[in-house]
Formats: C-alpha cells, structure tokens, sequence
C-alpha cells in the first residue's frame, strides 16, 4: 500500500520502540567488561560507548549518568536472579529440599559471573563514601529482605514454617549467612567454595525453620 513519506506507519512506532530497547541493552552489555576492566570509579561513558560501539549522544538518550547505568544493570540483574530463584522453588518438596535449590541457584550464579562479583563489591565500597550510593544500595537489599519474607510467609500459609519465629529477622539472618559465604568465597576462593557448603547450610537454616 503506498504510503507517503510524511505519513507514520502503526508499525513503525513499534520497530523504534525495540531498537532503543536493543540499544539501552546493548549498553548495559558492553558497561559490565569495562567497568571490570578500569574500575567503576574510573570508568568512563566514552570507554562504555566504545565498547557497545555507539556515540555518547546514544548513552544520553537511556542514562543521565554511569551511575544510572549501574543501578538500571542492578535493577535488571535482580529481577532475573529472583524469577530464577522463583524457578527453583517448588511447594512439593521439603523446606530444606528447596533451601538447597535456592543455594544452588544462587551460588552457580555466582560461579558464572565473576566479573559481576568484583564489581559489586567494589560499589559497595563506594557506597560507604557516597550517602546516595548507600541509600540506593540499602534499598536493594531491603528488596531482597523483601522477597525472602514473602517466601517464608507463604511457606508459613503452608504450614511448612515456624510460627514461633519472626520472619523479618529470619530473612536478615539468611542473607547474612549468604552473603558471608560468598565474600568469603570471593577473597579466598581456594579456601571457602559455596558449593560445598550447599547441604550443611541447607541442614542449617531447614532445622531452625521448618515446622
């Protein structure tokens, strides 16, 4: 059908819909190398947009800053990590048949991506100097304190957790433990490995909840 040039497709509002969504995507791609490569502090946009092969006008039109592209990666890592948690969950098993697939999940998640690893740690140093930074990175992990309880309140609807125990504190101590485990892991790699401590810890955190 012609079709004039000053005249707008219904499709084409669609089509530049998806190729800025590939762009944003193709910046939060290439930002993960070169911020584990120099350093989130001393990255810069012009590194990034080189690695995604695009110019600094492009960047602008997604992020205001390096740190919005950093919160946006973080943003996006989470809601995967949670579905692929959600995943890994099934209500036929015991609670400490699904406490280790959660740690499985969690802990193959972080064999796979070491770069991801370092560079979290190196903005949780950052936020320490930067008020902002700590507010921002306090609500994540309110996020995961969140999830965590919404988890066990829902297994405690099943009748497979406690009621004797506050919930609240049971998600933060999960963390902890958790996150432990994988600073650990981190700083002496040839020491503590995750994986092995899947069925202990499982036993753990099963014994001191499970109804």
């Amino acid at each position: 059908m012609y079709n004039p040039h000053n005249v707008t497709t219904a499709a084409e509002p669609t089509v530049k819909k998806r190729r800025r969504g590939e762009t944003r995507q193709k910046l939060l791609d290439a930002a993960l190398p070169v911020f584990a490569r120099s350093g989130f502090e001393r990255a810069t946009v012009d590194e990034i947009v080189r690695e995604a092969g695009f110019s600094k006008g492009a960047f602008y039109v997604h992020f205001d800053a390096k740190e919005d592209l950093f919160w946006a990666m973080l943003e996006e890592r989470i809601a995967r990590q949670q579905e692929s948690f959600l995943q890994s969950l099934d209500e036929k098993r015991t609670v400490e048949e699904n406490i280790q697939a959660l740690l499985t999940t969690i802990f193959a998640i972080f064999r796979r991506d070491q770069q991801w690893s370092a560079l979290f740690m190196e903005f949780a140093a950052h936020a320490s100097r930067n008020e902002k930074v700590r507010k921002r990175l306090a609500s994540m992990y309110h996020n995961w304190r969140s999830f965590t309880v919404e988890t066990l309140t829902e297994g405690r609807a099943m009748g497979r957790v406690r009621r004797d125990i506050d919930i609240e504190f049971v998600a933060t101590v999960m963390i902890a433990l958790i996150e432990g485990m994988l600073t650990q892991a981190r700083l002496a790699p040839d020491v503590v490995r995750p994986e092995d401590a899947v069925g202990p810890l499982s036993q753990l955190i099963a014994g001191w909840i499970e109804a």
